[in-house]
């Protein structure tokens, strides 16, 4: 346990067999993996405060380099078929050695722990919600700023329309959920069939159309979106014909679960298979959630990239600048040991979106294949990057300014 080494990070595929896909497997090369092999997953755990690390190996092509398997409804249990005694854990290494991995920076921002979560996700038909506004806090609601980075065209919703009555958009979730979850009882109840039910429930979602009270947008690749400011209502949604993957995107977010900062006021009508219902939170859904225009203008919320640095064998651009995370891509196209692979004040995560590269640092040389991810300490100081792709490859890199 080195804090002057970089290390794999091994990533926590969480299994989702409802809205999940292959996506994420594909690109990181594990679809024919024996332990995912058939497996629809929703979201990669690219980075978050549990994370284990490979240190012993110089290559996420490594044979034995493998990922944690976890459940859509218990993403901290796990399992890893691969040796555990390999795995070597973030938050150990960072409880003993926290500015010499953190860095200076991070190490102050975050009081010594990993608060950053990183999430390769995958998704179609997410509810209705919001997280609360930076710096505040509801009950038992915490806030989580959070920020997307898609990788493929998605659908959405982001923010209310202009002009709504909110008081009647309140009374169609609170009527919506009064009459799914009397479907629910009478599937529970075997009074009525579970498929019948489902029908039904669509049938009572148009009905009372919650779409017509927020703004419904698609969303191109490359495309940014900053909720990190919160207060802001979004959700996931899907398109078979025009969007049949869902949405493919890069989560940046503080680690903070959902149980704890997701208000929910509508899911989309589903009823599980025993005729349960998601629990909702509408009071609290409307008493968190934004009213302004400019809060709920989906513009202020989809950022243009800034060019930080053009030069011969590389392209760098700032994706996001907040308080609690930064993100940049960097496109090359050869060795490139700029200023932006500089980690001293702040450790760099490392995500290679688009092919392979080997990363070298003063005394070894990983391998970063597309897909997968590294963590650079902030002690390993200047790094360069090559690139093992034809044409460019694309590097999306983390860290806390």
């Amino acid at each position: 346990m080195k804090p002057d080494k970089i290390y794999l990070v091994v990533p926590r595929i969480i299994e989702q067999p409802t809205w999940g896909g292959r996506y994420i497997l594909e690109q990181k090369k594990w679809d024919k993996k024996k332990e995912f092999k058939g497996l629809k997953t929703g979201q990669s755990y690219e980075l978050f405060s549990g994370s284990n690390l490979r240190g012993d190996i110089s290559s996420t092509d490594d044979r034995s380099f493998t990922g944690e398997l976890g459940y859509a409804m218990e993403p901290d249990k796990f399992k890893y078929l691969g040796d555990k005694k390999k795995l070597v854990s973030l938050k150990k290494i960072i409880k003993r050695y926290p500015k010499e991995f953190l860095g200076s920076t991070a190490a102050k921002k975050h009081g010594g722990e990993m608060k950053i979560l990183i999430k390769f996700t995958q998704a179609k038909g997410n509810s209705f919600q919001m997280h609360l506004a930076k710096g505040t806090r509801s009950g038992k609601w915490i806030a989580k700023p959070e920020s997307w980075y898609y990788f493929d065209p998605g659908l959405i919703t982001l923010g209310a329309k202009k002009n709504i009555d909110w008081e009647k958009y309140k009374q169609a979730c609170v009527a919506m959920d009064r009459e799914l979850r009397a479907l629910g009882e009478l599937v529970k109840k075997k009074k009525m069939k579970l498929d019948a039910a489902r029908v039904k429930a669509g049938e009572i979602v148009k009905k009372y159309d919650p779409y017509k009270f927020v703004n419904k947008i698609r969303v191109k690749k490359d495309t940014l979106i900053d909720l990190s400011s919160g207060a802001v209502h979004h959700s996931w949604e899907e398109s078979r014909s025009r969007h049949a993957l869902g949405n493919v995107v890069y989560e940046l977010c503080l680690d903070v679960m959902d149980p704890v900062s997701s208000i929910r006021c509508f899911d989309k009508g589903k009823i599980k298979d025993n005729g349960s219902l998601r629990k909702l939170h509408i009071d609290d859904y409307f008493r968190n959630v934004s009213r302004s225009d400019e809060t709920n203008d989906p513009k202020k919320h989809i950022l243009s990239p800034t060019r930080l640095s053009a030069g011969k064998n590389a392209k760098v651009l700032g994706l996001l600048r907040t308080k609690y995370y930064c993100l940049d891509k960097m496109i090359l196209s050869g060795t490139y040991s700029g200023a932006h692979t500089d980690s001293r004040r702040s450790f760099h995560h490392l995500f290679a979106k688009k092919g392979n590269v080997i990363i070298k640092t003063g005394g070894e040389e990983i391998q970063l294949t597309e897909g997968h991810s590294c963590i650079v300490p902030a002690a390993i100081g200047k790094y360069a990057i090559s690139p093992q792709s034809r044409g460019s490859v694309e590097i999306l890199k983390t860290f806390i300014n």
